[in-house]
């Protein structure tokens, strides 16, 4: 016999019948696992309480220069990788997010939900608002969906909304003030 030569080994098949045998003997076993998965599931929706999600659109453009060569064709339509993201972190930051934490007077309302009655400190409360919110790009476009998740549906959207004025108000801002060494 030659060693480089080895027989194959025969194929066992299983015939659909083999499978249906499996099933009719193990059929307790494959109902109960069934049934304790449908209660289980069941069980844990009616126990989970409501969440709700409120959805703000905002567009977010690239601030245009006075400055006549950056109107150049090829400089106009330069791809910024980065751009979506810094926004994204802009939107998150301290600076938009405490003036939401400001206009919906939640320091007050969530301290006497959340701490006895004792205000919340600022950056709790942005850390909570964080917490509750979801930033997703809109592919293949230039807008952002601000997203937050919260157990009181007129909550959800008050949050959504005022970050979303609270960033265009910051965009306004920094547009308009002047920038260093212009006239």
């Amino acid at each position: 016999m030659d060693p480089l030569r080895v027989p194959a080994p025969q194929e066992t098949k299983l015939h659909f019948l083999d499978y249906w045998r499996i099933i009719r003997i193990r059929k307790t076993v494959i109902l109960a696992v069934f049934l304790l998965v449908v209660i289980t599931a069941t069980l844990v929706t009616f126990i989970l309480p409501e969440s709700y999600v409120s959805l703000a659109r905002i567009k977010v453009e690239r601030d245009q220069s006075d400055i006549s060569f950056m109107t150049d064709p090829r400089m106009f339509g330069a791809y910024d990788p980065y751009f979506i993201q810094n926004e994204f972190e802009t939107i998150k930051s301290e600076r938009v997010l405490s003036n939401v934490v400001a206009t919906l007077s939640l320091n007050e309302d969530w301290g006497k939900k959340f701490n006895g009655g004792l205000p919340l400190k600022t950056h709790e409360s942005i850390g909570r608002v964080k917490g509750m919110m979801d930033l997703q790009p809109v592919r293949n476009t230039s807008f952002i969906d601000i997203k937050v998740y919260s157990e009181k549906p007129d909550e959800a959207a008050a949050l959504a909304n005022a970050i979303a004025i609270a960033y265009r108000d910051y965009r306004r801002e920094v547009a308009q003030k002047p920038q260093p060494g212009g006239h």
